[in-house]
């Protein structure tokens, strides 16, 4: 091994930044982590200033190489990772012209309705792959066109999060496939800023950053950044990518018949794809992954884990005082319930729509549901009941993919939910399929490191990057008799929804909702 044995990955996520330093075999070595604020203009609006970005990051890399006291020159290569879609404008030197708009904000529902109108959502969807939502980048640029038309005027390049970073430590305005994809921008079969959408929506693709495949060199960090991050200057710097896409690269998704699940609040579900896909339906999305070349077909459920703390917060006081007086995690009380309880939750059904069903179902007025419930349940009833109504959640988007003619062998996990070896065997009884854990749990940050190697000319590409860093620790098989039952549980969990959303349930519940 040469004298560089280390790279660093910087992980600008949507509450904070942390930096993670590894070696080469894919280990950490050390780590540091800052949050930012978010700021609420409106209720719905939800904006970050961009030099808090380049702050934490700055303070986080100092820091991670204090802990760790790897020598600064020891690090073969650098990269970032991202909470994807937000969006911020730049002037000519690189300096914020307002604040970014974050990926959760909703202000943008007008433009989002025009682009449908004047664009089409099936153009859309044919050429970025996307469906027309406010999530996504391009509606805020459109944004701001209209309600601050001096700042669009002196706008040089609009910046997603990585590209700002990746910016402050090189001085170049590049971006990298997998994030320009998720613009609504960028066509991802020829992997450029598109022609017919930059006109149609009148966004100049002048004022877009060079996209670049994931893992290219793109520059080298400055004098002025190495004195702000101490990075030593000319240190490699590699184009990074989106934070999901990092992730699957971090677990091994690189090649077909794998998928990963990261579960979290969410769930983000991302396939491996030699070509891109579309589903006439648009109940999936399809993007570029963070393999260059190649492209991932995803989908998004947006209330998983944040069931499991919902019922934690609200029902799970007990645990938590047994929790503080034992120093244990208060979650670690309630997996040992839901363990205790049977397979199919003693005919418990929960159906985890709480602030609406994202993918396949994309329906804002779906609600929670917690079904079949008798006197003699007990809480531990419930909680397995949230975590088998979650996995029925993912099994949904695993057969759409699989209607999509997509090889679905192996599910790779990340999150906190996969902290749980409970969940993790019913994912596999659910799934029917087997389901791995990394050893790594920061799995986005571990792929922005891999990007970070190839960047660095430590491995060839990122597919024999990722065989020789990513680790699999745990890994759970199905039990063909908890498959069959769970077989019929499924079948009754698609039929409740169904039954309710066809009886019009969700919307005359909606007129309640204060």
């Amino acid at each position: 091994m040469s004298r560089k044995e280390y790279v660093a990955a910087i992980d600008a996520g949507t509450i904070g930044c942390r930096t993670i330093i590894f070696d080469t075999a894919g280990h950490e070595i050390g780590r540091a982590y800052d949050e930012y604020l978010s700021q609420y203009p409106l209720p719905a609006w939800v904006e970050q200033n961009a030099d808090d970005w380049w702050l934490t990051a700055c303070n986080t890399v100092k820091r991670a190489i204090e802990a760790t006291k790897v020598n600064p020159e020891d690090i073969a290569g650098v990269s970032v990772t991202n909470q994807r879609e937000t969006i911020v404008p730049v002037d000519k030197n690189g300096k914020p012209l307002r604040n970014a708009i974050v990926w959760q904000d909703r202000r943008t529902v007008p433009q989002c309705e025009w682009i449908k109108k004047n664009v089409g959502a099936d153009v859309v969807y044919r050429i970025a792959g996307l469906t027309v939502d406010p999530y996504f980048s391009a509606p805020k640029i459109l944004w701001i066109t209209k309600n601050q038309p001096e700042i669009a005027k002196k706008t040089h390049k609009f910046l997603l999060v990585h590209d700002y970073i990746e910016y402050k430590l090189t001085g170049e305005f590049v971006t990298d496939w997998s994030n320009a994809s998720r613009t609504m921008l960028f066509d991802i079969e020829k992997f450029e800023w598109s022609e017919k959408l930059s006109n149609e929506m009148e966004i100049p693709k002048e004022k877009m950053p060079t996209a670049y495949a994931s893992g290219t060199k793109v520059g080298e960090v400055t004098r002025e950044a190495a004195k702000s991050t101490g990075f030593t200057e000319g240190t490699p710097v590699a184009a990074g990518g989106g934070d999901q896409q990092c992730g699957a690269v971090g677990v091994g998704v690189v090649r077909l018949g794998r998928i990963k699940a990261t579960t979290g609040t969410g769930t983000f579900m991302l396939a491996f794809l030699n070509e891109p896909k579309r589903d006439r339906q648009k109940r999936v999305l399809c993007s570029c992954h963070a393999v260059p070349g190649k492209w991932v077909m995803e989908a998004s459920i947006f209330t998983t884990g944040a069931v499991y703390r919902w019922f934690r917060d609200r029902f799970g006081h007990i645990e938590k005082q047994s929790a503080s007086q034992l120093g244990i995690d208060a979650y670690e009380l309630l997996n040992d319930e839901a363990e205790a309880a049977p397979i199919g939750s003693g005919g418990v059904l929960v159906i985890p729509h709480f602030i609406g069903a994202g993918a396949p179902h994309w329906d804002p007025k779906a609600r929670g549901v917690i079904l079949g419930l008798a006197l003699g349940h007990e809480r531990k009833h419930v909680i397995r009941a949230i975590m088998e109504g979650v996995c029925f959640e993912i099994r949904r988007n695993i057969e759409v993919m699989k209607e999509l003619g997509i090889k679905i062998e192996e599910m790779r996990i990340t999150g906190g939910a996969t902290r749980n070896p409970t969940w993790n065997q019913i994912q596999a009884d659910v799934y029917g399929i087997p389901v791995a854990k990394g050893v790594v749990e920061e799995a986005t940050s571990l792929g922005a490191a891999i990007l970070a190697g190839v960047g660095a000319g430590i491995y060839k590409d990122v597919a024999d990057a990722a065989e020789k860093m990513v680790i699999i620790g745990e890994r759970r098989m199905p039990i063909a008799k908890n498959h069959g039952l769970y077989n019929k549980l499924y079948e009754v969990h698609k039929t409740v929804y169904q039954a309710l959303k066809q009886a019009n349930v969700y919307a005359r519940l909606a007129e309640f909702t204060v």
